[in-house]
């Protein structure tokens, strides 16, 4: 293990697709660090490489905020890894609206308007 250590879980996708979950204590190879540039998803300090977009990182089950619907951090992968933290079921090839519906659908997020 090299670098920053995980404070938190964080879902990436590997390089054939597949979602794949880190979490404190794991070994994160170098192709997930590069997906990983959420501040708050490392110890005190980011990764070597933060260039990449940002992934959403759960906080604890309870308190855990809505990602935006739309704009920076509003992709499939944080509202997957909003809708796993909350309980929500989502199938595997859902789009973002899908499971933004599906949060809605299970009452964790409001309806928008």
């Amino acid at each position: 293990m090299s670098g920053k250590q995980l404070a938190e879980y964080v879902h990436v996708r590997d390089l054939a697709g597949r979602t794949v979950v880190f979490g404190p204590g794991d070994d994160v190879p170098t192709w997930a660090r590069k997906q990983i540039a959420n501040p708050k998803a490392w110890g005190a300090a980011e990764p070597a490489d933060s260039s990449h977009a940002e992934l959403p990182s759960p906080a604890g089950a309870g308190d855990v905020e809505a990602p935006p619907r739309s704009g920076k951090g509003s992709g499939v992968e944080a509202w997957r890894a909003f809708a796993e933290r909350k309980g929500v079921d989502v199938d595997q090839g859902a789009s973002a609206k899908d499971v933004i519906a599906a949060c809605e659908a299970a009452g964790v997020v409001e309806r928008e308007e």
